[in-house]
């Protein structure tokens, strides 16, 4: 009978060593993930009207931005948020019967690009790239809405 023979010392480490890699991975690969947390993505739906002249109180930081629209009155509907990864979809519920698909794209000069989609079903409404200052925000509209318009405010920001 012939004695066991041991594994020679010379390869046991870099096969120990390549098997705890595999092994560690995946989780090295998640807290990477965690460390950059994404955008925090925040969409405003505001309906805007001749009807009378007045301004939500929650919209007043964005009063000359709405001016430029041209309306007399401006309410804030809603207002939904969600933390998004780098290249993944957030699906936001419109009122009407619409969605809107925004992902985050990149972050460059403190500014972040969103590819932003405005979906009546499947059909796109709006389909365009945009730049936004991080914590800032822009707005999007012209989608009739009783008896005015719907203009949607997306901000975005990441630490």
């Amino acid at each position: 009978m012939r004695p066991k023979q041991k594994a020679p010392l010379n390869l046991l480490p870099p096969t120990l060593l390549f098997s705890l890699w595999l092994v560690l991975l995946p989780g090295l690969v998640r807290a990477a993930e965690k460390s950059q947390p994404g955008v925090q993505v925040k969409i405003g739906t505001i309906v805007a009207t001749n009807e009378a002249d007045c301004l939500d109180p929650l919209l007043s930081k964005m009063k000359q931005q709405l001016e430029v629209i041209k309306y007399r009155c401006y309410r804030l509907l809603r207002e939904d948020s969600q933390r998004v990864s780098w290249l993944a979809n957030a699906l936001f519920e419109i009122p009407g019967g619409r969605s809107l698909l925004v992902m985050p794209q990149e972050y460059r000069n403190n500014r972040i690009s969103l590819k932003v989609r405005l979906l009546e079903g499947e059909k796109p409404i709006v389909d365009t790239t945009v730049r936004v200052p991080n914590r800032g925000n822009f707005l999007i509209g012209g989608s009739a809405y009783e008896g005015g318009v719907l203009i949607f405010s997306i901000s975005a920001a990441t630490p």
